[in-house]
């Protein structure tokens, strides 16, 4: 069964003129992570809010688990748990009081509700912090709340509206751990975010937002293909003419000091011998999911303005 069937969803705020999402149409099979990737304001909020039922779509259905968001939806908010953008936690509870009531709350006896807490506050480094009110731990630490309380529930579906904002590069780790633990357990999950090392690391499949609009969709073998070549050479600007550089790739300009050429390893030497005899700096590196996401984005842009 799909976890997620959406048939194009369109959302307009009554307070906008512009519109939020436009037709989306996706699918999300059962146990697999899907991440939903964009730039901010690319509409990931949106529509996570119409699948959780916080929100309802100007038109399009959409189905979790077979049943209609609109119709049936008692019956999914008892399958779902999420991570929410704007989610605060309580100022005045502990990390342990939001874990384990939480879990109490969605029903969950008394002895099985403390080893959960017990287990994700360990997992997330937040033990030692357990009895500390939110109002004084950091803005990482209050964000790690959050996602343990949505981690710890029974949800077969998890949606995270980009979980590791504001966390440093170990919390980052733990929440991917705890997320593919959740995978292994058969969960499913909906994953929003802007850091193309999350989605490539984590996501079985990857949707490419903006303005509302579903970019490109697929695994990330089959997105990496939208660039043909394997490595980018960085090369500082002014150098080399523009033609020179064209020739062995395509040519991105970074907006800094330098211009990033993307070719094949066979040139290479070539380029980086022209490089050296004109004194100038340059750095080589695979191709990332970062490069492709931002080609895409300026594909469809440029299309859009033509």
């Amino acid at each position: 069964m799909l976890a997620i069937e959406a048939e194009r969803i369109t959302k307009v705020y009554r307070d906008s003129t512009s519109i939020a999402l436009k037709e989306i149409s996706l699918k999300v099979e059962s146990g697999k992570i899907c991440t939903l990737v964009g730039r901010n304001g690319a509409g990931k909020t949106t529509f996570v809010k119409i699948c959780a039922t916080q929100l309802l779509p100007t038109s399009g259905s959409l189905r979790i688990f077979g049943y209609d968001i609109l119709s049936e939806a008692n019956k999914i908010r008892k399958m779902i748990s999420i991570v929410p953008q704007e989610g605060r936690p309580l100022r005045s509870l502990t990390a342990w009081d939001h874990i384990f009531y939480w879990l109490r709350i969605r029903g969950i006896d008394k002895n099985e509700a403390k080893t959960r807490t017990y287990e994700i506050l360990h997992n997330l480094e937040l033990y030692d912090y357990r009895n500390t009110l939110a109002m004084n731990l950091s803005g990482g630490m209050k964000q790690k709340i959050l996602v343990g309380m949505a981690m710890c529930t029974d949800a077969q579906l998890l949606f995270l509206d980009e979980p590791t904002i504001g966390l440093d590069p170990v919390s980052r780790r733990q929440v991917w751990k705890i997320i593919n633990l959740r995978k292994e357990e058969g969960r499913t999950i909906f994953l929003t975010t802007h850091y193309m090392d999350e989605a490539e690391i984590l996501s079985d499949y990857i949707i490419i937002i903006n303005n509302g609009t579903i970019l490109q969709q697929g695994t990330i073998p089959s997105l990496r293909k939208i660039i043909p070549e394997n490595i980018r050479v960085d090369i500082a600007k002014g150098g080399i003419d523009m033609e020179t550089l064209k020739s062995f790739g395509s040519v991105l300009d970074t907006g800094g000091k330098t211009l990033r050429v993307f070719t094949y390893a066979s040139n290479l030497r070539e380029l980086s011998a022209i490089a050296i005899d004109k004194n100038l700096f340059f750095t080589t590196s695979p191709i990332t999911f970062d490069d492709v996401f931002i080609q895409i984005v300026r594909n469809k842009s440029n299309l859009l303005q033509d």
